[in-house]
């Protein structure tokens, strides 16, 4: 467990997610969850001394959903966490060739949720408990279910996917001209002097929020102009090894992440199709 502030610490869970344990005098609050309901018992005397009261996934990635699914505490996510996704025929026969192959808790979007959140919002919620405040904010770039988690009094914010670090982005559900301007936004003056917390990569800087925007800029560009041309799948496709190229990665993670970018914007065309 990695601690930020006497308040608040992190701990990379089992399926590679990085948790963030907020503690309070009348329980604690996590950002994601662990993979197991009985995670926390590995992470110290902090957590088990006060349950857990809340859990807010930060969008509706399937390995989010995965691992809340039987915490005993109260799920709270974005409105559109509910919307089920409905892609076509050919994006859920790759998910399920992905999933086959050992990525699936890659994907996005499960076809059928395993919970319905007991709590849920639209754009903002303030969430208070023992003196401590958690602001969630909707920032739908990565996700369309996507919330940031902001502690303005512990100057801490999760964002959860929005910036991924030697990673290639979670493309699927997606909106990446907001995507863009939610890294101009992380980048800027609001946030100096704040921890951010990716939740693939733990604590990030703002130089690499600003990579994360560079990445962005490129595939917001590159998407507006086939979109432009009425261009096909194949060629959406052809932007995968031009992604790549951007970001640093061993040879071993090749096929997880050319598997990543290829579900994703096969399942983002067919979503955004007329």
């Amino acid at each position: 467990m990695q601690e930020l502030t006497p308040n608040v610490s992190i701990q990379q869970n089992a399926l590679g997610l990085f948790t963030g344990i907020l503690q309070t005098t009348d329980g604690s609050i996590l950002i994601d969850s662990p993979y197991r309901a009985d995670e926390p018992k590995n992470w110290g005397s902090r957590t088990v001394k006060s349950d857990a009261k809340f859990v807010v996934l930060l969008d509706t990635q399937y390995d989010r959903t995965l691992s809340a699914k039987g915490c005993d505490c109260v799920v709270v996510s974005q409105s559109d966490f509910l919307l089920p996704a409905k892609p076509r025929q050919q994006a859920v026969k790759l998910q399920e060739e992905l999933i086959g192959s050992g990525d699936g808790h890659e994907m996005t979007g499960s076809a059928s949720r395993p919970f319905a959140p007991e709590i849920s919002f639209d754009q903002n919620m303030n969430l208070f408990l023992g003196g401590l405040e958690v602001r969630l904010e909707h920032h739908f770039g990565s996700n369309l279910a996507g919330i940031w988690a902001i502690l303005p009094q512990e100057k801490v914010i999760f964002v959860g996917d929005s910036v991924m670090v030697n990673q290639p982005p979670f493309l699927a559900y997606s909106n990446p001209a907001a995507w863009v301007m939610d890294m101009k936004i992380l980048a800027s003056r609001a946030y100096k002097g704040y921890q951010i917390v990716s939740s693939r990569a733990g604590l990030i800087t703002q130089d690499e929020v600003r990579a994360m925007g560079r990445t962005m800029t490129f595939i917001q560009n590159s998407i507006a102009a086939l979109k432009e041309k009425n261009a096909d799948l194949d060629t959406y496709l052809e932007l995968i090894p031009r992604i790549l190229k951007r970001i640093e990665y061993s040879p071993a993670e090749s096929e997880l992440f050319f598997n990543r970018l290829r579900w994703g914007l096969t399942t983002y065309f067919e979503l955004n199709q007329a």
